[in-house]
């Protein structure tokens, strides 16, 4: 069966050579679950923060694929920087 895989940002990477726009599109047994795809591509499990098919989250990584499933893989996220009275009507502390 034929899904597409979009990995978002540093993701990416794992993505099969000539994949355009950060998605591929792969074929996979029927029954194939989340985590398989990831094993495949070679995405460690604690480089994943969010997993949404078809547009809803989806935490159990062993969920099961169908025919056409878009599976969007998206990895921690961190950055930006707190300054002290950053946050509007605050005094800088929290």
């Amino acid at each position: 069966m034929r899904i597409r895989v979009k990995l978002m940002a540093s993701l990416r990477s794992k993505l099969p050579a000539g994949s355009k726009g950060g998605a591929a599109e792969m074929d996979v047994e029927p029954g194939t679950s989340v985590a398989a795809v990831l094993d495949r591509l070679g995405v460690a499990s604690g480089h994943v923060h969010l997993v949404m098919v078809n547009g809803s989250m989806v935490s159990d990584r062993a969920h099961l694929l169908v025919e056409r499933d878009e599976v969007v893989v998206f990895p921690p996220v961190a950055g930006g920087a707190w300054h002290k009275g950053s946050l509007a009507g605050t005094s800088g502390s929290l």
